[in-house]
């Protein structure tokens, strides 16, 4: 881990990316790969369904599943048994606060591809929340103050965290960053291709690799390490939203009024008196560019917006790895492609 340090110690100035940067990045990395397969025509067609799932089973398997309360060791690879999938449930109350001031975020990537990819939030009031994308919805938990200092110093410890870095030549390693709070700023190390553009490049030895995959594995079995006294409320429970990312998309540089003008005329109504704003840092990268606008939209917003489409029949994926989408096109009697996307919003997002 000294050679992480020596890393961040070089840092050379690095500008501050904004409060949501790790997750703008997920969502550009993965609305670029759900592009592609858009364009191969590998979305599937499915009506949608927001779906809930707790943990129903005990008993190791797989990475093993934890007695209840033990903190966030990986469950079974068996989709769906804890946590929040697809938008929450009419009724289902939110997470609270609905804002929280990011004091660790953490997102490691075990293949090439989204399954497997782990990621780890936690805020000064406590809140832990995480997820297994393939195993797991959004899952929280709530740590007292001592637990909140005790995972920053573990993170810390790989490094002062100065600057802003990204390592290059990471072999071994997939993708990920960390997020770690610093007086009154986010510090950030990323690897594989979701570095940002303000970071310094350093090239990773593999002592720095080793230390990173230790890293990983300790934040994914929080309970191997965390003393009882670190948590307030070691119970998992399905982390609800209280509001969405919801971005349209297209490959067409065509502006917002023609894509709104695409939608089902109830659906056009609605979200016409909405904030939409475009979003340029968002898009992959040309030859391919597509043209995105975003807006955050209540919970309630979501599943009124949600149901609309389906009524007018509007293609929806059920909602996956990179969340619930919907596909318009000249197969839905609309002559423009575009896609309507909904992500859960995190305590630290708009």
């Amino acid at each position: 881990m000294s050679d992480v340090r020596t890393i961040l110690e070089r840092g050379v100035g690095g500008a501050t990316p904004p409060p949501d940067g790790l997750e703008r990045m997920l969502r550009r990395r993965d609305r670029k790969r759900r592009n592609q397969r858009l364009a191969a025509g590998a979305i599937g067609i499915a009506v949608f369904v927001a779906a809930v799932w707790f943990v129903t089973s005990a008993g190791p398997a797989g990475r093993g599943q934890a007695p209840a309360g033990t903190g966030p060791t990986v469950t079974p690879a068996d989709p769906g048994q804890v946590g929040l999938v697809g938008l929450a449930p009419e009724g289902m109350t939110p997470s609270s606060p609905s804002r929280g001031e990011l004091v660790v975020g953490f997102m490691f990537g075990h293949t090439s591809g989204d399954p497997g990819r782990f990621g780890l939030h936690v805020y000064a009031d406590g809140r832990v929340i995480w997820q297994e994308l393939g195993s797991t919805g959004l899952v929280e938990q709530q740590l007292t103050p001592e637990g909140v200092e005790l995972l920053r110093s573990e993170v810390l410890a790989i490094g002062p965290f100065r600057e802003d870095v990204s390592l290059v030549g990471a072999y071994g390693l997939f993708y990920g960053q960390i997020e770690v709070r610093r007086g009154d700023r986010l510090v950030h190390l990323s690897w594989g291709d979701i570095g940002t553009q303000a970071s310094v490049e350093m090239t990773a030895t593999p002592e720095q690799i080793d230390a990173l995959q230790a890293l990983d594995a300790r934040l994914e079995d929080l309970a191997s390490w965390l003393p009882a006294s670190a948590w307030a409320d070691p119970e998992t429970r399905p982390y609800v939203p209280s509001r969405y990312s919801l971005c349209f998309e297209t490959g067409q540089d065509v502006g917002l009024t023609r894509v709104l003008a695409s939608l089902p005329r109830r659906a056009e109504d609605m979200v016409r008196a909405w904030d939409l704003t475009y979003r340029a840092d968002a898009n992959p990268d040309p030859p391919e560019p597509w043209y995105l606008w975003c807006s955050a939209v209540t919970a309630e917003r979501a599943r009124a917006l949600a149901e609309v489409l389906d009524d007018a029949g509007v293609q929806s994926n059920g909602g996956d790895v990179v969340g619930l989408v919907y596909t318009s096109g000249p197969s839905d009697g609309s002559d423009l492609k575009f896609s309507i996307s909904f992500a859960p919003s995190l305590p630290n997002e708009p």
